[in-house]
């Protein structure tokens, strides 16, 4: 399995947004570093969404190339 690696945003209210940028699912809102990398290193990609993602830059590329 690969590791996840991860997107952090700055939200409005000066929390900060991680998202999976695997499987882009949001690991967590906080304006804690702590529990932010907690989150991050608990984070498993669903499968589910991992073949969604897949499928998605698939049809896209295809449509992109035509």
């Amino acid at each position: 399995m690969e590791t996840a690696e991860f997107v952090r945003k700055r939200n409005p209210d000066w929390t900060i947004h991680s998202y999976c940028a695997r499987c882009f699912a949001t690991v967590a809102d906080s304006a804690s570093v702590a529990e932010m990398n907690a989150a991050e290193d608990q984070h498993v990609c669903d499968r589910r969404l991992l073949e969604m993602v897949e499928q998605y830059r698939s049809v896209s590329h295809l449509v992109s190339a035509a």
